[in-house]
């Protein structure tokens, strides 16, 4: 601070109205009687008059502003990691237990990688030069139970944390890990990411394209794994309500992953998701995961016909007697047998069950029962 060089700054202070100025380090001047600073600054002619700490915080400054602008090197799988990180966060907010995030979803998420080729085999698909060779040379490393050790074996670097932790066995990482990629490539001028461009062009044969409808499909997985209290009615739900990141979810991105370009095509929503398309690319997921049978369906589970008429009977306040007929059709009709109601993947016939739906037509099967309704006469 130097009044000296202040006292040629004549105007009057907008706070108090008095004529006494400084300088600040960065050679704004400040008002020494209210300590307003304005933004106006001092013209410095000869810089060697400039202290070196004047210029060492400019510097910093400016360098801080470059990174800013350039930004992280990152991949189109990061992106889609960030959401997916979002939208189990605001799961787990909405009373969803935490191991759906660090267990279930995470060790999806990272089968898919692998799957794809992106992480987790020997020669991901950012290499350059080399052909991606997922790791299933050994048959025991195809069984679902020896998966965790198969993925902890290789991982790829942009998905690696720098520093000590880098070190760490991938098991004691954190889940959904977002870091700076360790190369030296630049992004390209028609994207944000590296592989943005290459991204949307990308057609190859048998491998499922990451889309952020697809994201949802990955929740709705983990949920029905999970055998959570939430359908996929309610999970569309939550996202129009807003509970669940979906449309510009990438706004919630970290501000050093710059997105532009073609990555708006592939990370900007515009429309709702519908049902069938979030089911359809359910299954599709897990087929392509080869993932195994899912947990049963029990009388006891949340997802049974019984418990889910039991609870639209209370919601649209229909009398308590519907519910033993509702238990009878369901009873009838086999819908509520443990293997009809069980996703298995790697079944013939891979389906499943449209759970909220199935108690809907119970219900009104029912309703049509007592009231001698033909689709017609209503």
């Amino acid at each position: 601070m130097d009044l000296e060089e202040a006292k040629e700054f004549k105007e009057r202070c907008t706070q108090c109205a008095a004529v006494s100025w400084g300088l600040t380090d960065e050679g704004k001047y400040y008002c020494t009687s209210c300590h307003n600073v304005t933004e106006r600054s001092k013209e410095v002619i000869n810089t060697g008059a400039i202290p070196n700490t004047k210029i060492q915080a400019i510097n910093r400054g400016l360098k801080r502003k470059r990174k800013l602008e350039k930004g992280w090197d990152w991949y189109v799988c990061e992106g889609f990691q960030q959401i997916l990180y979002q939208q189990a966060e605001a799961l787990k907010t909405l009373g969803v237990g935490p191991e759906l995030k660090d267990e279930v979803l995470h060790n999806f998420w990272k089968r898919y990688l692998q799957k794809s080729k992106q992480a987790y085999c020997k020669n991901p698909v950012y290499t350059r030069g080399r052909k991606a060779t997922v790791l299933e040379d050994n048959p025991s490393h195809s069984d679902w139970d020896s998966e965790p050790d198969l993925l902890s074996d290789f991982s790829c670097p942009s998905f690696v944390e720098s520093g000590p932790d880098s070190q760490l066995d991938s098991r004691t990482q954190k889940p959904f890990p977002i870091s700076k990629a360790s190369q030296s490539e630049t992004a390209s001028i028609c994207s944000g990411s590296l592989d943005g461009v290459k991204y949307s062009q990308q057609k190859e044969k048998g491998i499922v394209k990451m889309t952020v409808p697809r994201t949802l499909a990955f929740c709705y997985l983990s949920l029905l794994w999970q055998r959570e209290t939430i359908t996929l009615s309610d999970l569309l739900r939550f996202v129009e309500e807003g509970h669940i990141p979906y449309i510009n979810a990438f706004q919630h991105f970290p501000e050093e992953m710059k997105l532009y370009g073609r990555d708006k095509g592939i990370f900007a929503i515009e429309s709702w998701p519908a049902y069938e398309d979030i089911y359809k690319k359910m299954i599709e997921i897990a087929k392509f995961l080869d993932l195994p049978r899912f947990p049963d369906i029990t009388e006891d589970c949340y997802l049974h016909p019984d418990i889910l008429c039991m609870k639209y009977l209370m919601e649209v306040n229909l009398p308590d007697e519907m519910n033993d007929l509702t238990y009878q059709v369901v009873k009838m009709t086999g819908i509520g047998e443990v293997d009809f109601l069980t996703f298995d993947p790697i079944a013939k016939m891979a389906k499943t069950v449209k759970y909220d739906i199935q108690a809907v037509a119970v219900i009104v099967i029912v309703l049509k029962l007592l009231f001698l309704l033909d689709d017609n006469l209503e």
